[in-house]
Formats: C-alpha cells, structure tokens, sequence
C-alpha cells in the first residue's frame, strides 16, 4: 500500500492511501472560485440539494445553499464540467434573517429550505416554479423565487445546527441555550423540547430510521434520545476503548469529547446514511488518571450502543468540526483490508478539521485521502452531491472549495439489490442491546486504535443513481421496507461506564458565546472576476 501526492498549482495538498485510486489522480479536481459568496465574510454553512436539474438550455447543474456571517442565505447553481470543472453561478439571495446564518438544511423531499441563525430563529422557505425574473433590494437578478414559508421561533439564543427527519415532516435544532428542539414544521410548532444539556448544543442529527435523535455539546456528552417518548435512553462522555494489549490505556477510561474549549461553534455530527453508524466529531482521548498528549479523534459509535466506541480515527494535531457521509454505497475493495465494520458495502464518509478534509470508508482505519492547505482559516461545513462526486467545503474566509471526482474515483458503485439475505424482523426499542459480530480483533498503531465491528447487519439498499431517469431528471423513489439480518454473536464482553445525571456536577462555565458579526459592507476593493461577485455597496442589514 502506497502513498500518493499531488500538489495543486494552489499549494493544495492531496494524500492517497491507496493504490486503487492512484491511477485516477489525475482527473480530480479541487477549485477555489475566487468570487465574493457573502461579501467576503465568512461562509458558516453549505448544503447540496438531492439530485440535479436541468436548465432549458440542456445544462446540468446541482442546486446549492450557503450561510453566511452577513446575515444572507444564497441559492447557488452548481454546473460540472467534462474536464472535471466546476462553475457556480448566485440565483437567488434570501435577506430575511437579521444576523449570522449558522446553518442551512434542504429537507430530503427537496421542496423546502431551512435555516438558522443568530437571533435564534429559523426560517422554513420554499421555492415558487415558473416565476419570473425577481430583482431583489438590493438590485441582485434572482433567477429563482424563493419565498419565506414559515419562522419556527422557541429558542432563546443563537441555532447552531439543523437536521431533517427522514420524511421531511419534521427537524431538530441544537442551540447556544442548552436545548434541542423538535419541530413539526407543518403546525409551525415544537413537539418536543430537550433541556437535559448542560452546554450548548453543537450538533444534532436525525436517524435514517426515524427511531433517535443524537446530540452533541459542550458539557461533553453525546445523547441518543428516543424520539417517541423524548427521553434520552443512552449518554457518553467516557469509556474504555479498544486497544492493543500493551497499549498504555489498556481497560483505562477515558474521555471521549473537548468540554468548552472546543475551537469551533459548530460539532455537526451525522448517522450513517443506513443509520448503522453514529460518527462524532470533537473526539478527544484524554485519560483521567495519567498526563499524555492528547490526540484528537472522530469517534463512531453502534446505533445499539453509545456507551463504548467501535472505532476510533485520529486526527492528529487538528480537532475535528464537520462530518458528512456520501449517499452512494460502494463496493468494497477486492485488494483492500478486511472491513473494520461487516457490512457489505463501503461507506464512504468525509471529516472536516480545522484546515484539512479527510476522507475514510468503512474498510480502512486510515483515511483514503486527505485534501488540505485549501483554506487559510478554519473550516465549517462540508456538503455531498447526490451522485457522491462533488464535495464541497465552505471556511471562515470567505470562501467555498469544491472537489471533483472522477466517475469510479472512489470506488464501484454498489449495486447489487438482490443481496438481500435471509432477514427477520428486528426491534430499535432497546438501543443498550449489541449485537458483536464474529471477528478476529485487530490492531494498528497506538495512534490508531479501533474495535472490531458491532451490529453486523445489511440491508438492502438501492443507489441513489437509481433515483435518476435515463435523461438524468429526478424521478421517485418508491418506499421500500427495511430488511435487517441479525447473525449469531460471541459472547463479549463490554465495559460500560453507567452513569446518571446526578453524577455530572452543575458548573457554571465562563464560556464566550459567539460574538456577532455585523453585516455591514466591505471597505475592501471586491475581487472583480468573470464569474460572478456579491459585495454590492447597496447591501446593508435592516
């Protein structure tokens, strides 16, 4: 197994670790548009929309929101090229938030977009067909209407994160004020309000099988929280983690997440898209009991079980911020290693750190690739196309980069729809019950340490390209029931560190909320370039 670099004419650093992927090296692409996204403040927040379109021209493109520091939410056109490039063009500019958008979601029916912001509001909007032209205030051309819908109104301060439930009837918001809240967005209402943090919530995401809810803040504590009764049925902040024997945390408990410390206002974890997997970023090992050098991690954890991680990614000297997984399944490598996590598939997922993007699947402990120097200040989001070939990253300095991936870059698609097993029905309503599946353990390096797979299951799952008419148009997807297989287990043996809310002491934290960033315009000359610049001198806040 070989390394593979290349470096851009930009400086931008790319890292290969594996050889399959070497001989397609040359067709990737990572481009830094060198336009003005949000007048040149930073860029907090990047969502693509499932699927891709067509203009009446032919041209196919990917429909792209962003957040910004200037208190605007921007619709993007995202055009590829043959060659591997990337152009986007701005469409529409949505004005009616009043300070920084933190965060923009599309819901996965595609027909609404929500975001949310500083002043603790979020706005639901939803795009009008077949309108004209719309000149905005500000004398920006939207060639797309979007209207406001609906403002969801219940928290107390800044929303930080957001996350759609699977049909799009509802979400979840993590805020600056201790709670998440549930929403039903077509009453405009909360339906249920978590306040059992005791920090701010960083991160929320919803389960792909509509069962959890999982949060992340501060008071470092990841929650699972049954989303029909509310209540949190699994917590960790500290464990033991699996290690090689005579590994110096052998059976030590250590802790899992950054407390308040944390060098970003953002912790956006996610669900694996078949819901397997809880990946978590601000990992951080940190024994209780001996002083070492504390190396940061992402962290994963079995949807069966919160209280001991499965597998643990360092990330070195950087924390990490933001983590998306690609929609598409591949297949899993012939010549690679045997998977560390017994689906049979790979999931591909991407970690965002301070200045690096680094890409892992669930056959490898190590990273794939890693993509860095792209950015001269920390990043915020990361976001996938539909087909998993475009990856887009947005940073605090103003800018977004998008990677390019050439077709079969990353892998075969998984397409083998008939490899569904022999399946029973299985029950969520229990979520301490784990199921280990039978596997040798394995070890790397004491940077690198992981446990072997828990909740050996597959479903049946069909491609995202399959979404896709033949003329490339988004089409429906018929639901299908979701068929799990659940194999005999050895008996092993874990330990769990119990404890209670009484056990975590109420400290009051001298944390330093985010300071608001005033939406005035740019005293800076705008770059002038021929694909398109925001920083109007007309653009003021309200």
């Amino acid at each position: 197994m070989r390394a593979y670099d290349h470096k851009l004419s930009t400086g931008t650093t790319w890292t290969w670790n594996h050889l399959e992927l070497t001989e397609h090296i040359g067709n990737m692409r990572c481009t830094t548009p060198e336009i003005s996204w949000h007048n040149r403040d930073p860029v907090l927040s990047i969502d693509i929309q499932n699927g891709f379109y067509e203009t009446s021209k032919g041209e196919r493109f990917w429909r792209m929101a962003t957040g910004g520091a200037d208190s605007h939410v921007l619709i993007w056109h995202l055009f590829t090229c043959e060659n591997n490039g990337t152009t986007v063009k701005c469409v529409a500019d949505l004005e009616r938030h009043q300070k920084a958008v933190n965060v923009v979601r599309f819901s996965p029916s595609k027909e609404i977009l929500a975001s949310g912001d500083d002043e603790s509001a979020i706005i639901l909007w939803k795009r009008k067909e077949d309108c004209d032209f719309f000149i905005s205030p500000d004398g920006i051309e939207n060639k797309e209407h979007w209207s406001l819908w609906k403002v969801l109104r219940g928290h107390l301060e800044d929303v930080y994160d957001i996350s759609w439930s699977p049909d799009s009837n509802s979400l979840i918001s993590g805020s600056v004020d201790n709670t998440a809240i549930l929403w039903d967005i077509h009453k405009g209402r909360t339906s249920g309000i978590l306040s059992d943090s005791k920090g701010f919530v960083q991160g929320v995401s919803w389960d792909p099988r509509n069962q959890y809810i999982c949060t992340i803040s501060t008071d470092r504590q990841c929650r699972l929280v049954d989303i029909s009764t509310k209540k949190t049925v699994q917590r960790v902040h500290k464990s033991t983690i699996p290690t090689p024997p005579d590994h110096p945390l052998k059976n030590k408990t250590v802790r899992l997440f950054y407390d308040d410390t944390f060098k970003s206002f953002f912790r956006r974890l996610t669900f694996s898209m078949d819901g397997t997997l809880i990946i978590v970023p601000s990992g951080i090992i940190e024994p209780q009991d001996t002083i070492e050098k504390i190396p940061n991690a992402t962290i994963i954890f079995s949807r069966h079980n919160l209280k001991e991680p499965i597998m643990i990614l360092p990330s070195l000297d950087e924390c990490t911020i933001a983590i998306r997984c690609c929609p598409i399944y591949f297949e899993l490598r012939k010549d690679g290693p045997t998977p560390i996590i017994t689906l049979p598939y790979r999931i591909v997922f991407a970690v965002a750190t301070q200045h690096s993007v680094l890409i892992y699947d669930t056959q490898q402990i190590s990273p794939i690739a890693v993509i860095s120097n792209i950015h001269y200040t920390r990043l915020t989001d990361i976001a996938w196309s539909s087909n998993g070939r475009v990856l887009v990253v947005s940073s605090t300095d103003g800018y977004c980069s998008i990677i390019h991936f050439s077709e079969n870059e990353l892998g075969n698609v998984y397409s083998n729809e008939d490899a569904a097993v022999t399946s029973i029905q299985f029950s969520d309503n229990n979520a301490m019950d784990v199921d280990l599946a039978k596997c040798k353990k394995t070890y790397t390096s004491d940077d690198q340490c992981k446990k072997t797979c828990s909740d050996k299951k597959a479903e049946e799952t069909k491609q995202n390209n399959s979404n896709l008419s033949k003329d490339g148009l988004i089409k429906d997807q018929p639901k299908n029931n979701i068929n799990e297989i659940v194999e005999e287990t050895e008996d092993i043996q874990l330990v769990y560190n119990e404890e209670s809310d009484n056990d975590i002491e109420a400290k009051s934290k001298n944390i330093t909320t985010k300071t608001n960033i005033p939406s005035t315009t740019s005293n800076k000359t705008p770059r002038r370039v021929k694909l398109i610049t925001l920083s109007s001198t007309k653009r003021k806040n309200k």
